[in-house]
């Protein structure tokens, strides 16, 4: 019964996507979705600029003589069965199979704070409601990115994909958790 469940929700929650890696509400508007496994990353360019791409839970947000500074988080995502894999890794004494079809594994106590940068970008999914659906991919200024955080209590359990270049965020998207 409990895979039978199991199989029917992920059917249910994959049904929601196309291929294009992306959620389509019944109003046609899309969300984005992370591809199957997202851990951090780093890498350098030619000209020596360090870029690192990951995914974390805001924990603070702080102004300091004038700048933004997030504390973060990391996370690892984990979709479909790489999500019942992970989880299975996780809770290897768990008899039930994991009945979502994502999987956050949050490992590391560590919080990284970063400055965040006067011309990043900042994109949400759940701020405001555009045709009886969320706005999906909605650009915002670093005000109401603050409001949205802060409104939903810190520390609050949304992930958000962060950019970091040469030490600075450069860019924050929130990730939509069905």
């Amino acid at each position: 019964m409990r895979k039978t469940y199991l199989l029917l929700s992920s059917l249910l929650f994959c049904s929601l996507f196309v291929t294009d890696a992306h959620a389509v509400s019944p109003q046609g508007a899309v969300a984005p979705v992370p591809p199957q496994v997202l851990v951090p990353t780093n890498s350098k360019d030619k000209y020596g600029n360090t870029h690192e791409k990951s995914m974390a839970y805001v924990k603070t947000l702080q102004v300091k003589n004038g700048k933004l500074f997030v504390s973060l988080d990391y996370i690892q995502w984990f979709f479909g069965e790489a999500g019942a894999k992970a989880y299975r890794q996780d809770h290897p004494l768990e008899k039930e199979d994991y009945p979502m079809p994502y999987y956050i594994r949050n490992n590391s106590p560590k919080i990284r704070t970063f400055e965040v940068s006067p011309k990043a970008s900042f994109t949400l999914q759940t701020n405001s409601i555009k045709d009886d659906n969320f706005n999906w991919n909605e650009s915002v200024n670093t005000d109401t990115f603050k409001k949205f955080v802060l409104s939903k209590g810190i520390p609050y359990h949304l992930p958000f994909h962060i950019e970091v270049t040469n030490g600075i965020i450069t860019k924050i998207t929130e990730q939509y958790v069905p």
